[in-house]
């Protein structure tokens, strides 16, 4: 197997990945080589259920005219249709010049072709927010996905979560978290337990752990996750007790793709490892999205960068990358062990 695959080229990024009902991987990303300030659609590749043989799939959110799809929350709902929720900005010689709107784009072919909603059902305030993450399934018929809204450079930014009790069709609840400080959040859900979120900071961008109660429908903080210019993450769930925290390290000399474990539900933390390093050269990296392939423990990691140093020819293109690895190359064998024996080998997203 692969190491390391090219997903797409002169694209930003932003990706998502998504494995489907019939297990294939679907990955959606901004399509235009800056990190928004030009106009661009989000699309979406597939691949086999290896997550090998990539190829353009379709366009998940045409852009406006003057503007781009940049932002995307992506995930399945109860009946199989894929729901990206998405947003943008109008843009102008390389200039944000406003926000483009909060869209719900769905398909209920696997991806082949989808129909953009431009004003969903959404609660009151959240029209100019930025989706972000994944859509999770938090109970029967009940999804959920965040979304921010930034207050510009080095000043605290604001998260929800926005709930949705009819299967995606109308999203009615709003419920902020992260106090004080947070931005891009990814959710997560443990089963028959609280959803976590592993939440950006936006003063000195760590990532902390935000946990929401079922029982008693509050949020509270748990613990930090990162250090500052580490972040954004995505947070999945390995076992019944097991989550893996795969996080973009944008520290200088040391430009990479971070990775953690907990294996008591997010209680604790084990040391943190390096899964991909792109060097002195690049820029902008990161936001790493991450699913398991198999109960064995391994694993695969979609992230962009405007330089990759594994690739000869024209290593300073930005593209969309997916990394093969393993737990079994970077955990002691009792911890090994102990993740693939619960619940069966179950391993799941």
């Amino acid at each position: 197997m692969n190491d390391l695959l090219v997903i797409a080229t002169d694209c930003c990024g932003w990706p998502n990945l998504t494995k489907l009902e019939n297990g294939h991987i679907l990955c959606t990303y901004f399509n235009a080589p800056s990190h928004g300030l030009i106009e661009g659609d989000l699309v979406c590749s597939i691949s086999d259920r290896k997550g090998q043989n990539w190829k353009k799939l379709s366009v998940v959110a045409k852009r406006p005219n003057g503007g781009n799809r940049m932002h995307l929350a992506v995930g399945l709902g109860h009946n199989g249709d894929i729901l990206c929720f998405n947003s943008g900005f109008f843009v102008k010689d390389k200039k944000f010049v406003r926000f483009s709107g909060h869209w719900l784009s769905r398909s209920n072919d696997q991806g082949k072709s989808w129909k953009s909603e431009p004003n969903p059902v959404i609660p009151k305030g959240i029209e100019s927010t930025i989706p972000f993450g994944r859509i999770i399934q938090t109970g029967p018929n009940q999804l959920a996905y965040s979304s921010y809204r930034s207050q510009g450079r080095g000043n605290p930014s604001q998260t929800w979560m926005i709930s949705s009790y009819d299967d995606g069709r109308t999203w009615t609840q709003k419920s902020k978290f992260g106090f004080g400080d947070s931005n891009e959040a990814t959710l997560c859900n443990l089963e028959g337990g609280p959803v976590l979120a592993a939440t950006r900071t936006h003063t000195d961008h760590h990532v902390k752990l935000c946990e929401f109660s079922k029982t008693g429908k509050r949020w509270k903080e748990k613990c930090p996750l990162t250090l500052p210019m580490q972040h954004p993450a995505d947070l999945i769930v390995l076992s019944t007790n097991c989550l893996l925290l795969t996080y973009g390290i944008r520290n200088l000399g040391l430009m990479g793709i971070g990775a953690r474990v907990s294996i008591d539900g997010g209680e604790t933390w084990m040391p943190p490892w390096v899964i991909h390093q792109f060097g002195d050269h690049a820029k902008d990296i990161g936001y790493p999205s991450t699913i398991s392939l198999d109960k064995k423990g391994n694993l695969l990691t979609a992230f962009y960068s405007d330089y990759e140093p594994c690739i000869n020819t024209r290593p300073s293109r930005y593209r969309v990358l997916a990394k093969h690895w393993s737990l079994r190359d970077w955990l002691p064998l009792s911890t090994l062990t102990l993740i693939l024996a619960e619940n069966d080998l179950s391993f799941r997203n």
